[in-house]
């Protein structure tokens, strides 16, 4: 639980506390350590003290070196003194140090640990040590005999009794400081709850019920401390506070009566307005549409007049060529290749002389004639004819041609036109050379382009389903952009003099005339895919 979510009452009497705590803590901290300070030095006096009388009280060599007297005096002193936890008689002789006796019964033939360097001054020496777990004082004494050292003795002060009572001195304070604690938080928090808790309530009570819009409410707690004069002073911003409502309302009901009849005059006009712009906006648009069908008629009558142009001006040399390659024929001295030459020529100068009778009525094609039509037959045809142009442009022919197709409903003549067009599409896409894919099969039901019955009759020819032609090339594709345009008139991506924009255009009329669908894929620098979706005939 974060602080600033306490109460301020639970604030101060938590402030409160820590500083207590923490006083009455280090005081009852330093009061520990000095005692235990004091209480050790004490037993170190008191251990020195009985480490010298204990020295003194050897008062002949031979009583120095008798282990047993020695020993038996020590076991009796160690009995006497329950602090005392080990003495140890030491003698000095010619071979060194020698442990004469100990309160463990040793034998002056044990040799002991070097005391001469300790007691070598003739000083008394003490210090502080900790053996398993318990400490202790270790108090060196020399023993003098005749002016001289003879020995010393080692006395074992133990400090078990005086950590027992220092750890009970700290027990107690703790007590006493949590008593102390548990004193002052009720103490504090009983004046903090009637001299604070209870007019801050009220005054909060108030200031809830002013919030909730009852500007009547007023906080009374009859003080003069601070509390007292922040009551009042709330009191008065609240009276001010009510007036200046009340002011505000009247105000407010003006401008209320104000915005209804604006608005009503806004609504009216408003009404008025949307009328004339949704007669601009009609308007608007039949103006537009009239001059985009201008725009088209106008095109549509500069291509009849280019194209009515150009069949004059091209017909009579094409009829001329087309005598002359009859006459070639007629004579009978060909061989079978040059024979087969000059009928496809004599073919495509009459297709030539059909597509400019096609650019005469592109604005009223006629009637195509349904009739069935073997499209792997057709395309075969078209791709033997454009071979040697293919293989100039560097094109490979990928061709996946379904041997099962039915025939499909159309005119030969418009269907051979739409394909080669979108040929030339696909070379004038990979001038570099690239891959051009036709591909023909069976579509689903879901994609036929009428939306209608999957049997039906066209031009009285039974309808069984419906052909998918796709041409792919591996060009440089077409922009997300342009995608929707390419098949309205005059609108093309190719240079200028480069195509006229009219290509794509008389291949969805065409399409769309022989009761089918065209449509495009692309995408930019992966190349193009266009799908004839053509009616099939009964198997």
């Amino acid at each position: 639980m974060h602080l600033e979510s306490l109460s301020l009452q639970a604030r101060i009497v938590f402030l409160v506390v820590f500083i207590v705590a923490v006083v009455l803590f280090l005081s009852t901290y330093l009061n520990m350590k000095l005692s235990e300070k004091t209480f050790e030095e004490d037993l170190k006096e008191r251990a020195v003290n009985l480490a010298q009388e204990l020295a003194a009280s050897i008062g002949t060599r031979k009583e120095l070196e008798d282990p047993e007297i020695l020993g038996r005096e020590m076991e009796d002193i160690k009995r006497v003194r329950g602090t005392i936890e080990s003495i140890e008689v030491f003698a000095l002789s010619p071979q060194g140090t020698v442990l004469v006796a100990s309160t463990g019964g040793t034998s002056m033939k044990r040799s002991a640990p070097p005391v001469w360097p300790v007691v070598g001054k003739g000083d008394v020496v003490a210090s502080l040590e900790e053996l398993r777990g318990r400490r202790l004082w270790n108090v060196t004494a020399p023993v003098r005999l005749g002016g001289e050292i003879a020995g010393a003795i080692r006395v074992g002060f133990s400090l078990e009794k005086a950590d027992r009572l220092a750890a009970k001195e700290r027990r107690q304070s703790l007590a006493i400081m949590a008593a102390a604690s548990i004193l002052i938080v009720g103490v504090l928090g009983w004046y903090l709850q009637r001299n604070v808790s209870r007019p801050v309530q009220a005054l909060m009570r108030a200031m809830s019920k002013a919030e909730a819009g009852d500007l009547k409410a007023e906080a009374r707690l009859g003080r003069g401390d601070e509390l007292g004069r922040l009551a009042e002073g709330f009191n008065r911003m609240l009276g001010r506070i009510k007036e200046s409502y009340e002011e505000n309302v009247r105000l407010l009901i003006r401008i209320e009566n104000f915005n209804r009849e604006l608005q009503a005059e806004v609504e009216g006009a408003t009404r008025e307005l949307s009328v004339r712009h949704e007669e601009l906006r009609q308007a608007h648009a039949t103006l537009f549409e009239v001059q985009r069908q201008l725009n088209r008629t106008e095109r549509l009558a500069m291509v009849g007049q280019m194209a009515a142009m150009m069949a004059h001006e091209i017909g009579t040399p094409l009829h001329s060529i087309s005598g002359h390659v009859q006459l070639l024929l007629g004579e009978g001295n060909l061989d079978g290749q040059a024979a087969d030459r000059l009928m496809v020529i004599e073919t495509q100068i009459a297709r030539v002389v059909e597509i400019l009778q096609g650019l005469l009525t592109v604005s009223s094609p006629a009637e195509p004639s349904s009739k069935p039509v073997e499209i792997n037959q057709l395309l075969t045809g078209l791709l033997e004819l454009m071979a040697p142009v293919l293989s100039r442009r560097g094109v490979t022919i990928v061709s996946d041609f379904n041997p099962d197709l039915p025939s499909v409903i159309g005119d030969t003549g418009q269907l051979q036109q739409v394909f080669l067009n979108l040929i030339a599409n696909a070379l004038d896409a990979m001038p570099g050379g690239g891959t051009l894919r036709i591909l023909s099969q069976r579509v689903k039901p879901d994609r036929r382009p009428d939306g209608k019955a999957h049997q039906k009759s066209v031009n009285g020819n039974t309808c069984a389903g419906f052909v998918e032609i796709s041409v792919t090339d591996s060009g440089w594709g077409i922009a997300p952009e342009h995608l929707h345009h390419i098949f309205e008139p005059f609108f093309t991506t190719k240079g200028i003099g480069k195509g006229t924009g009219l290509g794509l255009s008389i291949c969805r009329r065409i399409v769309e005339a022989n009761r089918g669908k065209i449509e495009v894929k692309s995408e930019v620098d992966a190349g193009t895919t266009f799908s004839v979706i053509l009616p099939a005939t009964l198997a």
